[in-house]
């Protein structure tokens, strides 16, 4: 009789349903990155932004049933982004106070807009250079994916939850403020009818966040499968923004000056001129991803919209997830 059996046992545990089990992995992920100090203090920075765009909101609200109160607003207006986003709806900013349903949209697509776009895209940033390097790399240095998938637990399931971590946390810091920014828009509205006005705002929210997170989140797995040092994950996951950025704003700078669009005497580069699409763009994922939400949020004229975006971040997420999981099952195979 053998003392000791080191074969193949059937699990004899208690199974949970299958679609649950990548969920369990996530949860559990979240409470431990969650004791993280700076974890908690990037997602409380977060909170400032938001605060600021629902209190312009609110103001907008205050004052746009105000007929007196509405050519102050024309200042407000007077900024060439704002300019420019306007001219995309086809909206004429000298007569559109006359008609509060349509700058009423127009002004939260564009305040929410912006928050999605500056400090909630650079707070996603930071907080998945935080966390997801070392999501898969400090299991694969540990081997602590053997103790995962020695449980009915596919590869599949696996990556799927170690996404779903990242899934949370980018979902509370981009949709769930842009989302409360509009409650607290609706509340302070002194119109019954405001939200059959913005009724395809939060749509609009859900899209963009989802826009934001699945494409960041297979560079960040497939990065942090790719390496059992965690540090490399996350420089890797910085120099791509970083290095992104600069290149295309030096191919894009000189582009124009090689075409004559600075002048005999060059002029200062506008940052709405910058967020129009150009081939270059497509090097920095910050703007590919800036792009893409404008679009969706209906901030771009037509004939200005481009799909190539939409296909780079398509192919990226499909190209990162399947990295990622590949790389686990095959050092389950080695």
């Amino acid at each position: 009789m053998p003392i000791l059996d080191v074969g193949y046992r059937n699990w004899e545990g208690h199974r949970t349903p299958r679609w649950t089990r990548a969920a369990i992995i996530a949860s559990t992920g979240i409470h431990l990155v969650w004791q993280g100090t700076w974890l908690k203090r990037v997602l409380l920075f977060m909170v400032v932004p938001a605060a600021v765009a629902a209190f312009i909101v609110g103001t907008f609200e205050q004052t746009i049933e105000r007929p007196e109160a509405r050519t102050a607003l024309k200042g407000a207006f007077r900024s060439p982004a704002v300019k420019q986003a306007a001219n995309a709806r086809d909206i004429d900013l000298d007569t559109v106070l006359d008609q509060p349903e349509t700058l009423r949209h127009f002004s939260w697509s564009y305040v929410l807009f912006g928050l999605l776009r500056y400090p909630q895209s650079i707070g996603m940033i930071v907080l998945i250079g935080l966390v997801a390097p070392r999501l898969i790399s400090y299991d694969l240095r540990s081997r602590g994916y053997l103790l995962y998938l020695s449980r009915p637990l596919t590869p599949f399931e696996y990556v799927l939850g170690k996404a779903g971590i990242v899934y949370f946390l980018l979902f509370m810091m981009s949709a769930v403020p842009a989302l409360l920014v509009y409650v607290v828009g609706l509340f302070l509205s002194t119109d019954p009818w405001a939200i059959s006005h913005t009724w395809d705002l939060p749509l609009r929210i859900l899209a963009a966040a989802l826009v934001l997170i699945l494409p960041t989140t297979a560079v960040a797995l497939a990065l942090s499968s790719l390496t059992q040092e965690s540090r490399f994950a996350g420089f890797a996951w910085f120099a791509l923004w970083v290095l992104g950025s600069i290149a295309f704003r030096i191919l894009w700078a000189a582009e124009q000056a090689r075409n004559g669009g600075f002048g005999s005497r060059g002029r200062r580069i506008r940052m709405e001129e910058m967020e129009s699409f150009s081939s270059w763009m497509l090097l920095s994922p910050y703007d590919t991803l800036g792009n893409v939400q404008q679009q969706i949020f209906g901030l771009v004229p037509k004939e200005a919209a481009a799909w190539s975006p939409w296909v780079l971040l398509a192919v990226v997420s499909i190209v990162g997830y399947t990295i990622a999981y590949r790389r686990v099952a095959g050092m389950l195979k080695a």
